[in-house]
């Protein structure tokens, strides 16, 4: 499927379980949604120094993950269910 059909979440969701990633990815989420908020604030101040190391690839999947913590509770319910489907 072409990325720009697919929403910025299921990208992600996409790389993190082509990395076998996900039990990871799930406890960091976990660990770190009630800091949404906090960290939403950080990327945007930092943002124009990331963009100097990691390019404007990263920006939007992460603009997106960080704009709702429901986007957070959404992308750990993908990365859950598709280790449901793998095991």
């Amino acid at each position: 499927m072409s990325l720009l059909l697919e929403s910025p979440i299921e990208v992600l969701a996409d790389s993190i379980c082509r990395r076998g990633l996900e039990v990871p990815a799930v406890f960091f989420l976990e660990l770190t949604k009630p800091l949404v908020g906090c960290m939403r604030e950080l990327y945007g101040m930092s943002e124009p120094l990331q963009r100097l190391f990691w390019g404007r690839e990263g920006s939007p999947f992460i603009k997106e993950l960080l704009s709702s913590g429901q986007n957070v509770e959404q992308l750990i319910q993908i990365l859950e269910s598709r280790m449901e489907v793998a095991s």
